[in-house]
């Protein structure tokens, strides 16, 4: 018989709802507003945010009375609140904080778009101490919630197919899910990080003619969030350089250099990378940092500026089953864009014209890829096109499809059994049901003969 069809669902992320949102908030934000038209949406952050601005968030995106913003609950507060809810959406550490959330009987989907155990490879290679624990302990945290899950999601097939080496390898793979259903799409499906509906409006001003230095005229690069540890903007900082002597209008801009989260540091490669444009007597020439993170509603503005968005990644499985999140916003305003090969989003937009995928660290190819987009209309056309093009695939009201149908067609997954070896009993009774009497003799001569060796 199948199980009623969910009124409400809430969405619980660790990230800060409130002018300034990093990924994981947009996300939870963006998904949950999708669904809203047919759930009742609750987004809980335990960062508080001031009234005025959940006000102004509420003013600006028009939000529905299906869609409530709940923030700075304590863990009280928020166990009651997802109480009243049929289906649970949580990010890969939220049970970290709130383990309780996985025992109240509701729909849980956990959203594994972000393979963090990567980045934590990158983030504490020179501590070896803190790269042993940190590890060891989300490593545990991430198979917890990948035991406790009815249904996740990450960002694309690429990652699909790990998450399902990592079920299988946890042993959430098994016969009974087989039986369950074959496809494992119960089990895990993909939803994209996705892009607004319709064209991207100006707000306000962005970099041009704003920021000191970076003229209505300039030709701009932009590199659309933070600087993480496993980014490479080293690469395209050194490139900027370069090509600025044949264009000497030529601008790159970090949009965001510390995550909005204040329990996130400023990373080492945040500090490297304007160390290194200090060393090449570029910063606030050539290369600008945006030292507080752009407001997510403001982010159109200098998104419409840019005449070229960039992101530049190392050679490292953090690369390969990324799904970076800027892109999508690069698409969304119909950007050129130029990027590290490496990720399926790399292939994408190699494969629709909308810019190229270049190789890691390699220099004299950005500039030659930045100084040919820059000095040819029509290549730059085309590959305006090719975003606008990969935009219209990944629209939120697209990109939620498999959650949505999770909430109208809704499902606890088959008890999770620990693997352990079968008994010999076990063994013999599959032997039998295998090949019958004779194989079981057969199998058990093999055995003795292997233990008289």
């Amino acid at each position: 018989m199948a199980n009623a069809p969910c009124k409400s669902i809430i969405f619980v992320t660790l990230e800060p709802i409130a002018r300034q949102m990093a990924g994981p908030a947009i996300r939870a934000f963006e998904l949950g507003l999708a669904l809203s038209n047919e759930f009742d949406v609750t987004v809980f952050s335990p960062h508080r945010t001031s009234d005025e601005v959940l006000q102004e968030l509420r003013e600006k995106r028009s939000l529905p009375k299906s869609f409530q913003l709940v923030t700075g609950g304590n863990k009280t507060q928020l166990y009651n609140l997802a109480g009243q809810h049929d289906a649970i959406f949580i990010q890969a550490n939220v049970l970290k904080p709130y383990p309780g959330l996985a025992a109240l009987g509701k729909y849980l989907t956990v959203d594994l778009y972000d393979p963090y155990l990567f980045s934590i490879l990158v983030q504490y290679e020179t501590n070896d101490v803190a790269a042993n624990a940190s590890y060891r302990l989300m490593h545990k945290v991430l198979e917890q919630h990948m035991v406790a899950c009815d249904f996740s999601v990450c960002a694309s097939e690429r990652q699909r197919d790990y998450w399902i080496g990592r079920f299988c390898a946890l042993g959430r793979v098994n016969p009974d899910m087989y039986a369950f259903d074959p496809s494992m799409r119960k089990l895990i499906d993909c939803i994209p990080f996705g892009t607004q509906d319709g064209k991207p409006e100006r707000l306000g001003m962005g970099a041009k003619g704003n920021i000191p230095g970076i003229e209505a005229d300039s030709k701009l690069m932009l590199w659309g969030g933070g600087i993480w540890d496993w980014f490479d903007p080293l690469t395209v900082i050194r490139a900027a350089a370069k090509a600025s002597e044949t264009i000497p209008n030529l601008r790159l801009f970090f949009m965001g250099m510390k995550s909005p989260n204040p329990q996130v540091p400023l990373m080492d490669m945040a500090i490297k990378a304007k160390e290194l444009a200090i060393e090449l007597n570029v910063i606030n020439r050539i290369v600008f940092f945006h030292e507080e993170w752009t407001p997510y509603e403001e982010r159109v503005n200098f998104l419409l500026d840019a005449d070229i968005g960039v992101s530049a990644h190392f050679d490292l499985p953090e690369t390969r089953f990324s799904f970076r999140t800027r892109l999508l916003d690069y698409f969304w305003a119909s950007l050129p864009v130029l990027t590290t090969g490496g990720d399926q989003l790399a292939e994408l937009i190699e494969a629709n014209n909308a810019g190229r995928a270049l190789d890691y660290g390699d220099v004299d190819g950005w500039v030659n890829a930045i100084t040919e987009l820059l000095s040819d209309p029509k290549r730059e056309e085309q590959c305006r096109q090719g975003s606008k093009k990969l935009a219209e695939n990944f629209v939120w009201s697209k990109s939620v499809a498999p959650l949505r149908k999770f909430l109208q067609q809704p499902h606890h997954l088959p008890e999770f059994k620990k693997v352990t070896m079968p008994t010999l009993v076990e063994r013999a009774q599959a032997v039998y049901a295998r090949g019958g009497k004779d194989l079981v003799v057969k199998r058990s001569k093999q055995i003795l003969d292997d233990w008289l060796k």
